[in-house]
């Protein structure tokens, strides 16, 4: 098929995205809620409902106090994702669950950051080079699950990598005024997830390398000063005393943030050792897909035509990787370095369409179709066998899910596996029955019960923590509840979880894969 041109990219773009779209929301009830999205969700209502007075009271509302009151919460992470769930929950039919509503405009993104690659592939290689990175992508479980959450990390990956793709694929055009609109779109990145910024770091190297072209570095240097005024411009948390506010925010980012420690081979680290990230990229990928693309960027950078953006793919793939690697704080598994993803879906493209460049062009569809399903079959496979626990996925480096627990890894984490056993305690637990769980965890059930989810009489406790739904929280120690659920991510485990675990106690209520256990549910004695 011949590259794509004018008017034809549009119709591609809207074709992938609904496939994308329709592929995630159609498997979105599968998906137990995570960690983060509570909290979210409710920023997105509390922003929303800002804006909402701003139309109807005007400049009463940008008064100090007004604005603290709305902004305030979850001002640890730039507010653009959250505007953008409110806004489109705005639009959902009232029928739709907490969950949906908020999920839906997440999953709108996602399939943005499905067709943005697909584009991109295409415009140098072919339309079934565009739709190989697609399908690749979609069949990355890691992915596939992040996709549909209400969360940050796939959103953050699209902002990062629609600035370095679209600020590559303009390179030969001299307009001034791309400039402001590559440094208003940076700066909407920075505001969807500060991992944005690791794109000018990506583009100052390719321009050292690959360009020196001055034209490229004044645009550079607009975009960044462009960008950072429209990040403060976009954050009215920032409006309110942006001097200090600022100096807070880049103090959260680099020295006060939450220690997240990471399970690391049986120990909880912190930091881990530089190799983790490279490692568990290495681990959570499909073996086919990263050989495939480790092919796609030797072969790549050996073409004239793709040479250039090979390299850029390597720097955008391996940039979050190093960050991770320079980072004392923050560790969460693969959800951090998200943007390696769907590079590696892109180089995966690059190498099938090279291949089927030495066949008659008759064959090269079938071909294509061919590799596709070699390289996706073990991947898709594996998915069905552990759906829908799909952050438990591991690849063949590390023979699967078992390797990981030989290995004494994480066999899951952020919480997705909760809902089953919160079902089994609709149809067992007594009314007013007290349930444990960690301390991080406690927002999970709540929205669960926000959202009717299941059973309001239920008591979810814990050794600590709040409720950002307003919902009472009891604080109990694990000895004392009618019901304990222990989830088998292995770093936030205290003493009276090992006991439980390593002692005589049976659960009544297990989730495994591959004979490898996720979860567990306790009746206490």
């Amino acid at each position: 098929m011949q590259r794509l041109r004018n008017w034809r990219w549009v119709w591609y773009v809207v074709a992938i995205w609904v496939a994308a779209f329709l592929l995630f929301w159609m498997t979105r009830h599968s998906f137990g809620l995570t960690w983060d999205e509570p909290a979210y969700m409710r920023a997105a209502i509390a922003y929303t409902e800002w804006q909402g007075r701003v139309f109807t009271e005007g400049p009463f509302v940008l008064q100090p106090a007004i604005m603290r009151a709305y902004w305030e919460y979850n001002h640890e992470h730039p507010p653009l994702v959250k505007v953008w769930l409110g806004w489109l929950a705005l639009f959902v039919p009232a029928s739709w669950s907490l969950i949906d509503t908020y999920r839906f405009g997440a999953m709108t993104l996602s399939a943005t950051l499905v067709a943005v690659v697909a584009l991109s592939v295409a415009r140098l290689t072919s339309a079934w080079g565009g739709i190989v990175a697609a399908v690749v992508l979609c069949a990355l479980p890691r992915f596939f699950f992040h996709a549909h959450v209400a969360a940050l990390d796939v959103p953050g990956a699209l902002a990062y990598l629609l600035v370095i793709l679209l600020f590559w694929h303009l390179r030969a055009r001299s307009e001034w005024w791309l400039g402001l609109a590559l440094g208003v779109l940076f700066g909407l990145a920075l505001a969807t997830k500060i991992n944005a910024a690791f794109a000018l770091p990506v583009l100052g190297l390719w321009w050292v390398v690959r360009s020196r072209e001055p034209h490229l570095l004044g645009r550079i240097v607009v975009m960044t000063a462009v960008g950072v005024l429209c990040f403060v411009g976009v954050w009215p948390w920032l409006w309110v005393d942006p001097v200090s506010h600022l100096a807070e925010y880049v103090a959260w980012l680099t020295v006060a943030h939450w220690q997240i420690p990471q399970w690391w081979f049986g120990r909880a680290l912190l930091p881990p050792p530089w190799y983790f990230a490279p490692l568990m990229a290495v681990m959570v990928t499909p073996l086919a897909v990263l050989l495939t693309a480790v092919g796609g960027v030797f072969w790549g950078v050996h073409q004239v035509r793709l040479r250039d953006y090979m390299i850029l793919l390597v720097l955008s793939g391996a940039m979050p990787l190093v960050a991770l690697m320079l980072s004392d704080t923050v560790y969460d598994n693969d959800r951090l370095f998200m943007a390696f993803f769907p590079v590696l879906a892109m180089c995966a493209a690059v190498a099938v369409w090279g291949l089927t460049q030495r066949v008659p062009e008759r064959w090269r569809s079938v071909v294509m179709v061919g590799c596709l399903v070699v390289i996706i079959a073990n991947p898709v496979r594996d998915s069905v066998r552990l759906w829908p626990h799909l952050l438990s996925y591991y690849s063949e480096t590390i023979t699967g899910l078992p390797g990981a627990q030989r290995l004494r890894l994480d066999h899951t984490y952020w919480n997705e596996t909760y809902i089953t056993a919160m079902r089994v305690l609709d149809q067992h637990a007594p009314h007013g029955a007290t349930v444990w769980v960690e301390p991080w965890s406690l927002d999970v059930p709540h929205t669960y019960q926000k959202a009717r989810m299941i059973r309001r009489d239920v008591q979810y406790v814990s050794d600590a923590g709040n409720s950002i739904w307003g919902t009472p929280v009891t604080h109990m120690p694990l000895v004392e509840a009618d019901y304990a659920i222990i989830t088998h991510r292995f770093a936030g485990w205290t003493g009276p979880v090992w006991a439980l675990v390593g002692g005589n106690s049976v659960p009544i209520f297990v989730i495994e894969r591959d004979g490898v256990v996720l979860l567990e549910l306790y009746q206490m004695p």
